[in-house]
């Protein structure tokens, strides 16, 4: 691989990302709602669900159609003197419980809504309306404490911002939850994998290898970890012959 492609323009990246991402997203989100339990606004799980279908079939505005309503639901969940969260079962409730520092009722609400949350923020993303997606990952994160894609999403924005060690550190909550939380483990190799990106844009490519050789191991057929690593042999190769 010419390492000149690795560094081809932002906008190629990201319609690259676009188009191989939400694919995967759509297998991802059809295991983690089976994983959760439903509860409260578990009736538009489908919505959210046909939001991603249609970006797959690249109908961004079919997607948003479907995502509105569910939206403007979740908002008006959100009222003063209720406390929500989502979680996957009843221990992750219980964790959650035994930990929150406010005293406030605290209801469960289904995992629709900060899944609705973050897939607007990707569909923003998508269009590279950073701004617009970052306030919709708050939301996910503030009610979802253990779902952890996105952190993820959030890493890939200040990656792209060029913000390298903030995308870093998003990336390592999205682990750090994986690593603690079953429900969340599949998020892990796309962790990994956007770090050791800004890993090798930030010319420390022994930390990179080592990354991605991580991703392997979870993931032993990912084609995109083995170009990045042929990446980084080339690059260390190159550094050699000057």
């Amino acid at each position: 691989m010419d390492i000149v492609l690795r560094y081809a323009s932002t906008a190629v990246a990201a319609a690259f990302w676009f188009a191989s991402g939400v694919q995967a997203q759509t297998v991802v989100e059809t295991e983690m709602f089976g994983s959760y339990e439903p509860h409260i606004g578990n009736e538009y799980r489908q919505d959210v669900a046909d939001a991603l279908r249609l970006a797959q079939q690249q109908d961004l505005d079919g997607a948003w159609t479907k995502l509105k309503p569910v939206l403007a639901y979740c908002d008006a969940q959100q009222r003063p003197g209720r406390q929500l969260v989502s979680v996957a079962d009843g221990q992750e409730y219980e964790t959650y419980l035994a930990t929150r520092t406010h005293t406030e009722p605290t209801e469960w609400i289904d995992i629709a809504c900060p899944s609705a949350y973050y897939h607007a923020a990707y569909l923003h993303v998508s269009a590279k309306r950073f701004d617009e997606a970052l306030p919709l990952l708050d939301k996910a994160i503030a009610l979802a404490p253990y779902y952890a894609m996105p952190h993820n999403e959030r890493g890939f924005i200040l990656n792209q911002q060029g913000r390298l060690r903030d995308g870093i550190e998003s990336y390592r909550k999205a682990i750090r939850i994986s690593d603690a939380h079953p429900s969340a483990a599949y998020a892990k190799p796309a962790a990994l994998r956007g770090i050791g990106w800004a890993q090798i844009e930030l010319g420390e490519l022994d930390q990179a290898q080592k990354t991605y050789e991580e991703v392997l191991a979870l993931e032993p057929d990912n084609g995109l970890a083995k170009r990045e690593l042929e990446c980084i042999a080339q690059q260390r190769a190159k550094a050699a012959g000057r």
